[in-house]
Order: structure tokens, then sequence, then C-alpha cells
């Protein structure tokens, strides 16, 4: 009896518990375009979510900004990809400016990602060898001169690494 009240003491106090995936992870999410990054073309709202079972974001139109808004999208975080769809209503080609796509931001202070990558297997268009890139615990999918449409489904791999929950 006293060595599982132990076990349950020394897990109490073990602090943050480490995570190898997103589920359970606060992200914020926005859209952006920019030909230089300290003079954006288009910078969306940041949408917060926690990363559940559940489609994380449905983006609509946010307004115009120097001419720009948001592509309508559908983005499903799971707990090692990150999917992106499209509604049937919407079908077109990205601009291309030198980036132009999404950010997600994943609200902690280690190093979340060991590396990402298309999963090239179950997309249905192929992004150029660079579109996809992280920073820190940021996650950049740049879409820029990318076709899109109901057909479309842009899936992206992530290597997690272990990182306390925030």
């Amino acid at each position: 009896m006293k060595r599982g009240a132990l076990i349950a003491l020394c897990t109490l106090f073990a602090g943050p518990v480490a995570a190898g995936g997103l589920m359970d992870r606060t992200v914020t999410f926005g859209a952006l375009a920019y030909d230089d990054p300290d003079a954006p073309i288009y910078v969306g709202t940041r949408h917060p979510a926690l990363v559940s079972d559940a489609i994380e974001y449905g983006l609509g139109p946010e307004g115009s900004q120097n001419g720009w808004d948001i592509v309508p999208a559908i983005i499903d975080i799971r707990d090692r990809q990150v999917i992106v769809t499209y509604p049937d209503t919407v079908e077109g080609v990205f601009p291309e400016p030198e980036f132009n796509g999404y950010v997600l931001d994943f609200l902690t202070e280690c190093v979340l990602f060991n590396g990402a990558a298309q999963d090239l297997e179950n997309s249905t268009v192929v992004l150029a060898d660079d579109a996809i890139f992280v920073e820190g615990s940021k996650l950049y999918v740049d879409l820029a001169g990318q076709a899109f449409g109901p057909q479309t489904f842009v899936v992206v791999d992530v290597d997690v690494a272990d990182c306390p929950l925030s």
C-alpha cells in the first residue's frame, strides 16, 4: 500500500508530462504572405485551438489586406500530421510571393520539431522541396504557386521531439 502511494506521489511531483506528439497541445494558426518577412503583404488573424481528434480550423475570409484575403481551407492536426484540404466552393492557384501559406505555432518553450516533410503518398499535390520548414515550435507550409481545389490534400508529417506539454 505504501509503495503505491509513493509511486503516485513521485508522479505528482515529476513536473510537466513529456509528450511525443501534437495531441493535446495548444496551437495558434494563421495565414502569412510576404516577399520580405519584415514587411508582410498579408498577416492573418491568429486562431488558437487545442489539438484533438476534431478538425481544428475551418478558415474563411478575414478581410482584405493589400488586396489579399484568406483562401477558405480546412486544417486537421493529428498527433504526427497536419492535413490541409479545401471546401467544394473554392478552386484556384495561390499567388507566388516569396512565402504564401500557413504558420502553426505550438505554444511551448522547447524545440518541438525534429523535422517535417510532405507525405507524398497521401498528398494529391507536390510542394516545392523547401515549402515545409520548422523554426523551434513553429511549422511553416508555403503554398505559393500551388493549385488548390476540393480534391486537394496537402499532408505534412512531423517528427515531434519529446517536449513537455505547455
